[in-house]
């Protein structure tokens, strides 16, 4: 079956994680993605490993076309703009003013296409004081609040995932999809803009929520708290969460499990009110009793009793577990020189219109030539293109 967006092309002239993740989700849509790269070195995230076809570049670039086009050279430039031309999307993650200024920018695009709809993702949005910093994933986390939520901000530390970055890319793809359906209806393409800073205060919209009613600023420790969120170390030193969220039968589950259901009738417990301002106090007692019996058992015990709790995985242990492997999360893919490629399934799926996988990786420039054929250049202007670099140093197909 083909797939939801089938039959339409998405231009991205963008790098890292916010655009490329929006075309990824595109490209697994059905959508032909075309991904626009500097010759010499491609997305900088090819240069993550040694041979520019890095783990961290493949997880962002499957189901995508590659073609070198250097928008330094006039050549190069005009090349762009044909493809952009025929284009239903087109993708930048530039600083503000960047795409502009090289002639791409969303004015140049709908006065040749406008059906296109184009989103231009930024750091901290098109225009003010903050427009032309380098917004980088950690920057992003830090100054929304998010960073604030995810450590103790008293002994900080960086997350060990691009959350803001990923949560931008699903939001230009949100963006997007809204943008073609409007189309539908209109007949034209519109701008659609989104910022690393935008996307993850949205992101973290309950608990600014909770700033708005009380003034008081949330921290990790309060949604724990609101919760009743707690992560313990069993006696083998394996680690383990519970999450007693609001209903009653949750904790009265784990005061079985742990052996001690007069906590049910304990004040300082009696009520979920009374468990989030003795939080410490159930905590501290609750790492004592789990510290007595290995992880399995006390995860079969709460199991049993229908608490919620789960083991805390590496990434190993948990393409590992049965439940992912019953759903396929892992999954492989070729690539006619680089062999076996391994990536994450989709996170959703479509009953009629399935998401798939038709393309891994490509290799930087690998699309260069089908897609210029398709373009229709004579073999003269290729030369001439060819001679003055638009497509770098090397021979325009390779």
């Amino acid at each position: 079956m083909p797939g939801a967006l089938s039959g339409l092309l998405v231009v991205e002239v963008a790098s890292y994680v916010t655009g490329p993740f929006a075309g990824a989700l595109l490209g697994d849509l059905g959508a032909e993605v075309i991904k626009v790269e500097d010759p010499g070195r491609g997305d900088p995230f090819r240069g993550w490993g040694d041979d520019l076809y890095s783990p961290t570049f493949c997880a962002l670039n499957r189901n995508k076309k590659s073609i070198r086009l250097d928008l330094r050279t006039q050549g190069g430039r005009e090349i762009l703009l044909e493809l952009i031309d025929k284009a239903d999307v087109v993708i930048e993650n530039h600083r503000p003013g960047v795409a502009k200024r090289m002639g791409f920018g969303y004015e140049a695009v709908h006065a040749r296409n406008p059906r296109a709809v184009y989103c231009s993702i930024t750091g901290f949005g098109e225009d003010g004081p903050y427009a032309q910093r380098p917004g980088y994933d950690t920057v992003g986390q830090a100054l929304s609040g998010l960073l604030s939520l995810l450590t103790n901000v008293d002994q900080p530390e960086p997350m060990g995932i691009s959350l803001s970055d990923h949560v931008t890319g699903i939001y230009a793809f949100c963006g997007i999809l809204s943008g073609l359906m409007a189309r539908a209806a209109t007949g034209e393409g519109q701008l659609v803009t989104t910022s690393l800073l935008q996307a993850t205060m949205h992101l973290i919209g309950e608990n600014a929520a909770h700033y708005f009613h009380s003034d008081q600023a949330p921290l990790r420790q309060t949604r724990v708290r609101q919760a009743q969120v707690y992560a313990f170390q069993a006696s083998d030193g394996l680690p383990f969460v519970v999450h007693l969220s609001s209903p009653t039968k949750f904790f009265e589950g784990l005061a079985k499990a742990v052996g001690h259901p007069e906590w049910l009738e304990d004040p300082r417990f009696v009520n979920r009110a009374a468990r989030q301002r003795n939080y410490e106090a159930l905590l501290s007692q609750l790492q004592e009793i789990f510290r007595s019996a290995p992880r399995d058992h006390w995860l079969e015990e709460l199991g049993r009793l229908d608490v919620p709790s789960a083991a805390i995985n590496t990434i190993a242990d948990a393409f590992e577990d049965p439940q992912v492997k019953h759903l396929g999360i892992k999954m492989s893919y070729d690539h006619p020189t680089h062999g076996t490629v391994y990536g994450v399934a989709p996170g959703f799926a479509l009953s009629d219109t399935p998401l798939t996988v038709r393309l891994a990786p490509p290799v930087l420039g690998e699309h260069t030539e089908t897609v210029l054929s398709h373009l229709g250049i004579a073999d003269e202007r290729m030369k001439a293109l060819t001679s003055e670099g638009a497509f770098g140093a090397s021979e325009s197909g390779s």
